[in-house]
This record gives C-alpha cells, structure tokens and sequence, in this order.
C-alpha cells in the first residue's frame, strides 16, 4: 500500500470523485484522521459499486439493515499515539478532538453515520488475518440476526512506515445473508 492510494485521507481537500461517492461530506471530515476518512470513502465505493447507493444514501431509509465489522491488526495504535503527543507538555493540553479516535471502533462508528448502517458495528482484533475472522463474525451475525439484510466486513489500519509515514491499508468485502451456509468459508471474496 502506498500513502497515494489514499491521498484524499491526507487531504481535507475533497475532490469530485470522493464527493461523487459520499455525496454529502460528514461534518466531522476535517477532525477526522486518515484512516477513519478511508474507511469511509471506501465503504462508499464498495456500496455504490454493488449499485446499494443509487436509490439513497441512507441504507436504513432504503429499507435495509446493513452492518459492519471490521478487522484490526493495530486498533487504534497510530492515533493513540497522537493522543499521546498531545499530552508530553501538559495534561490540560490533551486534545479532546482526538481522544474520541483513540477508540479502533470510531472509523466504523463513522461509516455507519454516513451511510445509515443500523445492524451491528463494532471492530474484532486480529493480528493474523483481520479480514478473515470480521467475515467469520459477519456470517455469524447473518446466520443468527434475522433482521439483517448484508453485512460489510473489512481489514482496516493505519501504522508507521520506516520512513515515518503514515500508512493505511483498507478492504471492503460484501457479505449477503443469501450466501450464508453452514459450511465453512476458508476465504472472504
């Protein structure tokens, strides 16, 4: 993964294409870090690729129970460490702007706002496959909440490169309740 992949995570600029996507941008967008800005565009171009957002933005208000489980290797590590810096002067200079990012659940706690997500949302940590064990508890749910329509479930973190840049790296994958069985699933495509 390289840092251009995600530019518009870099950016608070916000170009056409990623307009085009969220079609209206989330007030918080400027406070947002890098990685919950990606998590949110790419959920976005994942939706409007299965042709979920041409109706309405909101999945709820179209008639469907969406939710989304994430997969982490790192949590919330790289903005934690933020946090942190904020607090080597003086505890009374914490910045409460990003504490509320020091949660890994916040990026899809975002995505859920933005898209009208209103099935379960919450992050799983794994740091051998993140992808794999967040479609594993998607099928879960799927299999045992009736009222669930689709899942989203996704790889998603943000971590340092030797050169002390930040990377991220994010997966979308679809899960229909159509395509869940009680057989195993050895991979998430």
């Amino acid at each position: 993964m390289t840092i251009d992949q995600y530019t518009y995570a870099f950016n608070d600029r916000i170009d056409d294409t990623i307009r085009e996507i969220l079609i209206t941008i989330p007030g918080r967008w400027g406070r947002m870090p890098p990685l919950s800005r990606a998590v949110v565009v790419e959920a976005g171009k994942l939706l409007r690729q299965k042709n979920l957002l041409t109706e309405c933005l909101n999945q709820a208000e179209a008639g469907r129970t969406i939710g989304l489980i994430g997969g982490t290797r790192f949590g919330s590590h790289t903005t934690d460490l933020a946090f942190a810096a904020t607090l080597q002067e003086d505890v009374a200079l914490a910045s409460p702007a990003i504490f509320g990012y020091t949660l890994a659940n916040i990026p899809l706690a975002e995505t859920a706002n933005q898209f009208g997500l209103i099935g379960p949302v919450y992050a799983v940590i794994d740091y051998n496959e993140p992808l794999q064990k967040a479609c594993e508890e998607a099928r879960r749910l799927l299999k045992t909440q009736k009222d669930l329509d689709l899942m989203l479930a996704c790889s998603f973190d943000s971590y340092y490169h030797k050169e002390e840049k930040e990377q991220l790296s994010v997966t979308f994958t679809l899960i229909d309740k159509n395509d869940v069985t009680d057989q195993q699933h050895p991979v998430c495509a």
